[in-house]
């Protein structure tokens, strides 16, 4: 599963399709954003048991809600404020959003 992702070319897709409207004070930032959201993704679906250390399918389903936590957690930078992080939810549901149209079109998720 997994070992068929790349990361640059899904970074490359994410910053070619997003809608940065409701997070454009980041978006100077969004290569290196996306870059690190891939990261942690990654790392919550291993911790998660989605995939296992090589990547491939583990026994746990993809949760969004504990995705999106983990991620907003793993994002957050010092000195956020209520703004900030506002933005950043709003950055991480774009992020979610086009991790999965891209992991669909490269065949990479199964849907039971």
């Amino acid at each position: 599963m997994m070992e068929q992702y790349d990361k640059q070319e899904a970074v490359r897709f994410m910053l070619k399709n997003m809608d940065d409207s409701a997070f454009k004070p980041l978006s100077g930032r969004a290569e290196a954003l996306f870059a690190q959201a891939v990261e942690a993704d990654i790392a919550y679906m291993r911790s998660a048991g989605v995939i296992d250390e090589e990547g491939m399918s583990g026994q746990a389903y993809y949760d969004d809600d504990d995705a999106f936590e983990f991620l907003l957690d793993a994002l957050k930078w010092k000195g956020m404020r209520n703004k900030d992080e506002e933005m950043l939810a709003a950055f991480i549901d774009e992020y979610m959003e086009l991790q999965q149209r891209y992991m669909e079109e490269k065949g990479l998720v199964e849907w039971d």
